[in-house]
């Protein structure tokens, strides 16, 4: 995680973040909360690592809440590749024309 701040034409957000760390998996723990190793950073400067220390129910309710948010106003991969030769005929099924080459 950079110390450093960015140029002006890049300025990090102002105030407190949580970036997962990229390269530690979330895990449970003995006493089975759910631990995320995070990066905390307060304007755009590294402060320390740590974790979020969750319930389980607690995880599962994050995990809902991002999966809809990701959701929301997307278009699948599938989507965007077929956009010109695919129908969508119900969530997660798009009938595509056998006319169409890759």
């Amino acid at each position: 995680m950079p110390t450093e701040l960015n140029s002006d034409s890049q300025k990090a957000p102002q105030g407190w973040r949580m970036d997962p760390i990229p390269s530690h998996a979330a895990y449970r723990d003995d006493d089975g909360n759910i631990r995320v190793p995070v990066w905390l950073t307060k304007n755009g400067r590294h402060v320390a690592d740590t974790e979020m220390v969750l319930l389980p129910s607690e995880a599962a309710l994050l995990a809902d809440n991002l999966a809809k948010a990701m959701r929301e106003n997307s278009r699948s991969m599938l989507h965007e590749i077929f956009r010109e030769s695919a129908t969508a005929l119900g969530p997660g099924v798009i009938y595509v024309s056998k006319q169409y080459r890759l």
